[in-house]
């Protein structure tokens, strides 16, 4: 940590200083509990009309269509998808309360299923309305969900998705205030019955090789906050593929996400292939944070963090990149620490890093290389990959499998310089060799004309130039308009704002952050006290 007292009579800034160190769990809703567990709302029943049920899957076609998904290195399913068409007009019922206000409730079972959750194909909430998901025993909740939650506007629906309650069944519960003119559109297309990984297992929950290093093991004491950019990526029941959060030169926390273009496509989207020209709408997709052992060994600690929804800003084939705007910040979402990783746009990788990442859905795994990347070329495209091999460490052989795709590719320098392109199909054989996607290609899209095609308009928004950017904790305080008469401590992970503030009469103004930006007017007076700690 770097500290700089400044202690003076009289001390006024007449220009920007810019002080650098150098180079309830689920998405965005109140978090509140469903209006039905009111003690002021009378106890409501469910009516048979409102329940709409599955009957167990048929485990030995699941069987038959996993082992092939096996065969050809696809991470595994851990639900199956009943396509359905629910919505608020021909499924569940409406109950109106005394104070005229309205209640809609719908149940899903799903006999045998571990866990449900559900992707809509429309998704609108009026100002006022709330909406929410829980499980039969009430401990696990989602909502309310809002019109904060909305993707698109009224007349330009978008679809949306909810995360997994565990257990055989659900409730969705709408709440209609009596004020509130328009009613909503809640649109269930699909219900995901799950059938893989309960709560209670302390198995390999992904299926990745035994050799797997988890996050949590001394391997990645150095790399805690490069952990909390990556998440794993749910697409129509299935544990997909992984990306992470990357830094802007605005420093601004804008949820940018870096992932492989071939996630796009295949068969867990119905072999349909989004892109940000054609079709860049990704609303039925989730990212898990956090799903990650606490410790070193295998264990399972739901209850998961999620958001769901994104935009496909920019992807590339050639390159095997695609840069996805979240819908739903993480920064906004209980639950979730999130981190923003810097980059190196040059062509040197320099020697040594790591690959964090979800082995075949698996829980957060991290590998380990020490020598310098070779350039390579895949699929006849030039010299457009890093290639390398991992490292045993003292806790395994943590190797990319199905799912580690589009996963960060982080040096020595904590920058980014691709991302997951080829994995391996077997588990846990030395000298695995992987490649990644080159970064200093990706940023100009190889020469492309289109900003759709590379990264260097989306990073770099201020048009710097710069080579190369550190991560971030995306954090922004703005201290302003304020006069310090005591002690006051401001703190934030990342990046401290500071304009028109006066520090008087023997007062002590405390800054700690990664970044202080200091704009005039700015006054120390009267012996009083300004410190800064500039944390890397």
């Amino acid at each position: 940590m770097k500290r700089v007292l400044i202690m003076k009579k009289k001390y006024f800034v007449a220009m920007t200083i810019f002080l650098f160190c150098y180079t309830i769990y689920g998405q965005i809703n109140t978090n509140e509990k469903p209006i039905s567990f009111r003690l002021d709302v009378p106890a409501l029943t469910i009516s048979a009309k409102a329940v709409k049920s599955f009957a167990p899957l048929d485990m030995k076609k699941i069987e038959l269509e996993d082992k092939n998904d096996e065969t050809n290195g696809r991470p595994p399913r851990f639900g199956y998808p009943h396509k359905v068409n629910y919505n608020l007009d021909n499924a569940g019922e409406w109950v109106t309360l005394a104070t005229g206000d309205k209640i809609w409730r719908l149940v899903i079972s799903c006999q045998n299923a571990l866990s449900i959750n559900l992707l809509y194909d429309k998704f609108w909430i009026p100002d006022g309305a709330k909406f929410f998901v829980y499980g039969k025993d009430r401990k696990q909740t989602i909502g309310a969900m809002t019109s904060a939650n909305n993707k698109g506007k009224k007349d330009d629906i978008q679809g949306f998705a909810t995360g997994l309650i565990f257990g055989d069944q659900i409730t969705l519960e709408y709440y209609l205030p009596k004020g509130v003119k328009e009613t909503g559109i809640i649109s269930v297309s699909n219900v995901i019955h799950g059938y893989r990984y309960t709560p209670t297992t302390t198995m390999n929950y992904g299926s990745s090789g035994s050799c797997q290093v988890n996050v949590n093991c001394s391997e990645g004491n150095n790399w805690q906050n490069e952990k909390n950019a990556v998440a794993m990526i749910l697409v129509n029941g299935y544990r997909y593929c992984t990306g992470s959060l990357i830094n802007t030169t605005a420093n601004d926390g804008r949820p940018l996400f870096l992932t492989a273009d071939h996630c796009l496509g295949g068969w867990a989207t119905d072999y349909f292939k989004y892109d940000a020209d054609t079709a860049p709408n990704l609303s039925h997709w989730s990212f898990y944070w956090h799903y990650e052992s606490p410790v070193c060994a295998n264990i399972f600690d739901p209850p998961f963090v999620s958001t769901s929804g994104a935009t496909v800003v920019a992807n590339n084939s050639i390159l095997d990149f695609a840069l996805l705007q979240l819908w739903e910040d993480p920064l906004n979402v209980a639950g979730i620490t999130p981190y923003y990783l810097g980059w190196d746009r040059s062509n040197n990788p320099g020697a040594g890093g790591v690959g964090i990442h979800h082995p075949a859905g698996d829980l957060k795994k991290i590998s380990t290389y020490t020598q310098i990347p070779m350039t390579a070329s895949l699929n006849g495209h030039g010299s457009n990959v890093w290639d390398l091999s991992w490292i045993q460490t003292s806790n395994g052989y943590s190797i990319t499998e199905g799912g580690s795709s589009g996963s960060p590719l982080i040096n020595n320098y904590r920058r980014v310089i691709g991302q997951c392109w080829s994995a391996s199909t077997s588990n846990c054989y030395a000298n695995q060799e992987v490649s990644y996607g080159k970064f200093n290609l990706s940023w100009t899209g190889d020469g492309a004309t289109d900003n759709r095609r590379r990264l260097r308009d989306w990073l770099d928004p201020n048009n710097t130039g710069v080579w190369n950017l550190d991560g971030d904790c995306g954090r922004v305080v703005n201290y302003s308009n304020t006069i310090v008469t005591g002690n006051v401590t401001v703190t934030s992970c990342g990046t401290i704002n500071v304009q028109n503030v006066t520090v008087q009469n023997g007062a002590r103004l405390t800054l700690n952050a990664k970044q202080v930006n200091i704009t005039e007017p700015f006054n120390v007076q009267n012996w009083a006290e300004f410190i800064i700690n500039v944390s890397p």
